[in-house]
């Protein structure tokens, strides 16, 4: 007989017990398993190339380059927003299939969907942090580009610890609740399931500390990077043509449009908020459409990185031949 744990009462156990739940036959044939797919288009290019960024930063350790720190920044950012990828494909991708519907119905719930959830909250608070850091270190670089190499190292050895201890902050209330798994409501198709979770401490709900995050995080990344824009812009009046070189304005124009890029990361995270809390009756259109969100923060900066920066270009070497005549 199918029997709850005692810390969830009854009229939390979603579908779990379910005959018809448990019956339920997948199909292939349904939006979301599209949804599901879709990624194989553009993910293992993406993985290929931020493989790629870490060969280069692999090189710039050993070159002992001036940048160094703010490639790696970069690319533990772009490796994090992977990582998200892979949580939220598990999380919410995977479950809205309905490929997992039948086993979620006949099990009970239980904290496995808890870690799930508290490891897919934590590495999305810890991407938020990254834009506004390389926008920071940005910044050091342009206002101290003398000594930048020492500020932006100190700043990486003190965020790195931070970013994996911030977000214990908002997920500590979710240590002790029951995972469960729940139908998602219109405009998915009967059989897709959203996990949820009950029992957390004082009774807390990830809407605030997300809503929290997000506008926090977006609000200084945007005024960063446009303290960075007009910076910028000062700088190339102040230099001509003649005092800066072609090489280190594309390297300029390609830091740029990365840092820029990587605001992308808050679109969906707002999505949600903005439909959890103003329109309601939207928030399911907003949960279907956010894992392509999550795919634009985790594709876009690496390849926008990947195809502006001149590191990754292929050197053309040039050759002259002299052709002297026969005596």
């Amino acid at each position: 007989m199918f029997t709850l744990p005692p810390v969830l009462n009854s009229s939390y156990v979603g579908i779990h017990g379910n005959s018809t739940f448990i019956n339920f036959e997948f199909s292939f044939y349904t939006l979301p398993m599209l949804f599901l797919l879709v990624p194989i288009l553009y993910i293992p290019i993406t993985i290929i190339i931020i493989l790629r960024i870490l060969v280069k930063l692999y090189y710039a350790f050993r070159d002992r380059n001036n940048n160094v720190y703010l490639l790696s920044a970069i690319s533990i950012s772009q490796c994090m927003c992977l990582l998200f990828f892979l949580a939220d494909f598990l999380y919410l991708r995977l479950p809205t299939s309905g490929l997992l519907t039948s086993w979620c119905a006949s099990i009970e719930p239980n904290r496995f969907i808890t870690i799930l959830t508290i490891f897919t909250y934590h590495i999305n608070y810890s991407t938020m942090i990254f834009p506004f850091l390389v926008s920071i270190m940005r910044l050091i670089l342009i206002i101290s580009p003398k000594n930048h190499k020492k500020f932006n190292g100190q700043l990486l050895r003190f965020s790195i610890p931070f970013i994996c201890v911030y977000p214990i902050i908002f997920t500590f209330f979710m240590f002790p609740a029951i995972g469960y798994c729940s139908y998602a409501a219109y405009p998915f198709p009967f059989g897709a399931i959203i996990f949820r979770i009950e029992r957390t401490f004082f009774g807390l709900v990830n809407n605030f500390s997300l809503l929290f995050n997000t506008l926090f995080w977006m609000t200084c990344c945007i005024i960063t990077n446009f303290i960075l824009l007009l910076l910028l812009i000062k700088s190339r009046c102040l230099l001509n043509a003649q005092t800066r070189s072609m090489h280190s304005y594309k390297v300029e124009v390609s830091l740029s449009l990365t840092t820029f890029s990587m605001i992308f990361s808050y679109l969906s995270n707002a999505m949600i908020v903005i439909c959890s809390f103003f329109f309601w009756n939207y928030t399911s259109l907003a949960i279907m459409l956010r894992p392509f969100g999550n795919d634009l923060d985790t594709c876009v900066a690496p390849w926008v990185f990947y195809l502006t920066h001149p590191v990754f270009r292929k050197k053309v070497v040039q050759r002259i031949f002299i052709f002297r005549p026969d005596s």
